[in-house]
C-alpha cells in the first residue's frame, strides 16, 4: 500500500469532516422541506453536485485512514468537483436566491469543497501512475450522470439543471450541451493530469 504523508491525511480528513457536516445539515434542511428522509434522498440524489461531493467525502475519508484510492478515480473525482464549482459560478449561481443555512450549504458544496479539494490535489494529489491516457477516465462520470438525470427526468418530469432540461431545450441542444460539457471536462482534466505529471512526489 502506498504511504501517505501526514499532511495529506490530515488535510483530507478536514475536507471529509467539512463535507460530512454539510451533508448532515443539508439532509436536515431537506427533511424539513420534503417531510421525510426518503423524500430528502429522492431530491438530493437528483443533483450532480450532491453525488460528486459524496464521492469526494468517501475518497477523502479513505485518504484520511491511510488508503489511497486508485489514481484514475482520484483524477476523475478532482475534475468532477472542480467542474461543480466552475459550472455553478459560471452558469447557475444567479438562478438561485438563497439565504441562511440554505446559502451556507449551497456555498459549501459549490465553493468550499471544490476549492479545498483542488488545493489538496495541487499540494498532494496525482500519484506517479497518472499518465495522459488516464484523461479518458474523467468522461464516464459526467456522461453517466447525464443519462441518469434524463431517465429520472423522464420518470418524474423534473430535470435538475437547465442545460439538460430535455422538454425545454430539445434533443439537438441537449446533445450540444453534453458535448460541450464533455469537452470542458477534458480540458479541466488535462490541467490536473499536467499538475500530476509535473510533481516529482505526490502522496508517497
Amino acid at each position: 500500500m502506498t504511504r501517505i504523508v501526514p499532511a495529506a491525511r490530515i488535510s483530507a480528513s478536514v475536507i471529509a469532516a467539512i463535507g460530512l457536516a454539510l451533508f448532515a445539515l443539508q439532509i436536515v434542511l431537506s427533511i424539513g422541506k420534503t417531510g421525510s428522509f426518503v423524500g430528502a434522498m429522492l431530491v438530493l440524489t437528483r443533483f450532480f453536485t450532491i453525488l460528486t461531493n459524496a464521492a469526494v467525502v468517501v475518497a477523502m475519508l479513505r485518504v484520511g485512514i491511510g488508503r489511497v484510492p486508485g489514481h484514475r478515480f482520484m483524477l476523475a473525482m478532482v475534475t468532477a468537483i472542480a467542474m461543480v464549482g466552475i459550472v455553478y459560478h459560471a452558469v447557475l449561481a444567479d438562478l438561485q436566491n438563497l439565504s441562511g443555512l440554505d446559502l451556507l450549504t449551497d456555498r459549501g458544496f459549490h465553493t468550499a469543497i471544490p476549492l479545498l479539494t483542488v488545493v489538496w490535489w495541487v499540494l498532494f494529489g496525482g500519484t506517479p501512475g497518472v499518465v495522459w491516457r488516464d484523461l479518458a477516465w474523467v468522461l464516464p462520470w459526467p456522461i453517466a450522470y447525464c443519462a441518469y438525470a434524463l431517465v429520472r427526468g423522464a420518470m418524474s418530469g423534473i430535470y435538475p439543471y437547465p442545460f439538460i432540461d430535455l422538454p425545454v431545450i430539445g434533443w439537438a441542444m441537449l446533445m450540444m450541451n453534453v458535448a460541450v460539457l464533455a469537452a470542458i471536462f477534458a480540458v479541466v482534466g488535462a490541467v490536473f493530469v499536467a499538475v500530476a505529471r509535473t510533481r516529482r512526489h505526490s502522496l508517497a
